[in-house]
């Protein structure tokens, strides 16, 4: 019985601190208006209990479709976002309205500022498996040695 409990224990400890995904959206829109985009938001509760976000992006155009790293602060109450593009080449200061994130990409001595808009478009879960695997592969490559 004694095993029983310790393992009951265990389990609801691990369980405590896991992440529970809170959304997984896919967004497509342009940068000035003229610069195609495809951008990915994942927010999920800690166990702590936090809530963080995470989220990567790319030009559609671009042959090479590499990736690019945001690294993430937001206001959860305001749905206010502050994206910092991981290798310091930009940031990008979105709110989030229903199925809209509109803001401002701002280079890295402030010189440029343009206009972003993006729209929230409807996603199959293979496409967002995908888009798992893209933001764990721009994670890996910024962060690993």
């Amino acid at each position: 019985m004694k095993k029983i409990s310790i393992l009951i224990l265990l389990l609801l400890s691990i369980s405590a601190f896991s992440q529970k995904i809170l959304a997984q959206e896919k967004y497509i829109g342009t940068i000035d208006g003229k610069i195609n985009i495809s951008f990915y938001l994942k927010i999920e509760e800690t166990g702590c209990p936090n809530i963080i976000a995470s989220g990567i992006y790319k030009y559609t155009d671009n042959k090479t479709g590499n990736w690019i790293l945001l690294d993430t602060t937001f206001s959860e109450k305001a749905q206010q976002y502050t994206f910092v593009e991981h290798y310091n080449t930009g940031i990008m200061l979105l709110k989030r309205n229903s199925d809209n994130l509109q803001g401002l990409w701002i280079s890295p001595d402030g010189k440029k500022q343009l206009k972003v808009s993006l729209k929230k478009i409807k996603h199959s879960k293979s496409e967002i498996e995908k888009m798992e695997d893209e933001l764990e592969k721009a994670n890996y490559n910024a962060n690993d040695c």
